[in-house]
């Protein structure tokens, strides 16, 4: 097996570890693009993460996946469209060649590699962060950034989404969702929070990807507690900026992350 496989295993069972509360039976997901290739690999269906095993991944090709995307934003979800990713899904193989169905949440990933330049993708289902998902207020609660540190990890601005059905219509809303913050940032998002759903955070290395999860797991919990104690005090948003893009700061992620990779 290869090591992007390996390190597939070992973050799946770091993030399914009852402990971490980030899933729980076979909830979330992870995927790698293969460097050099135009292809990724992506966690099997019903999968429970803490028992993953290095023959619980499949590969799938990333620009016919990417292609199902940008057909969905033209058209709509039309029942071809759903029944083409269906087909894609169940003919998706394990390295060494059997073949099994993808995770039917695999265009989050897509859309992490098509469109953000990320290489690790991991979309969790941290209790915290769906309880804030799933409350009422979910937009204005994920309207800024509540500690430096999010700022930095996560970016000044997460991007709520608000709840699209698992499948090819939550892959088409993630689509959507991070072209419109292109087009209003200039960059793309740290951090996804779906509506009554979960989270998307991404990496150019496994552990960026895990360590970005984490932060965001923690401004979860900030954000409930600050909820209890009166209300959400945001950093402001030019001072969310200034402290995200800080030279010092931009050399401290960079560091990091040669860190993660030596």
């Amino acid at each position: 097996m290869s090591n992007l496989v390996t390190q597939l295993t070992e973050l799946a069972k770091i993030t399914g570890a009852p402990e971490a509360d980030l899933t729980i039976v076979a909830e979330g997901n992870i995927a790698v693009l293969e460097p050099g290739t135009n292809r990724f690999l992506v966690k099997a269906s019903g999968v429970v993460m803490g028992n993953a095993t290095e023959d619980d991944w499949v590969y799938l090709d990333l620009d016919k996946c990417a292609q199902i995307l940008v057909d969905a934003d033209k058209k709509g979800v039309t029942d071809k469209l759903d029944k083409a990713f269906d087909v894609i899904l169940k003919e998706s193989v394990t390295p060494d060649g059997k073949v099994r169905k993808a995770s039917i949440e695999t265009m989050v990933h897509v859309v992490a590699f098509h469109l953000m330049g990320a290489t690790w993708s991991l979309h969790t289902h941290p209790t915290p962060v769906v309880a804030l998902a799933a409350s009422k207020d979910a937009a204005k609660h994920y309207s800024g950034t509540v500690f430096p540190d999010e700022a930095v990890v996560c970016g000044p601005v997460p991007l709520f989404l608000p709840y699209e059905s698992p499948g090819l219509s939550l892959g088409l809303g993630v689509y959507q969702g991070v072209i419109k913050y292109q087009d209003k940032h200039g960059r793309s998002p740290g951090q996804i929070i779906l509506g009554n759903h979960g989270l998307c955070t991404f990496g150019s290395v496994s552990s960026e990807a895990l360590s970005t999860t984490q932060i965001a797991v923690k401004a979860a919990k900030v954000r409930v507690g600050a909820l209890s104690s009166g209300g959400i005090n945001f950093i402001p948003k030019k001072a969310a900026e200034a402290i995200a893009f800080r030279p010092d700061e931009i050399l401290r992620r960079k560091m990091l992350s040669e860190q993660k990779k030596s």
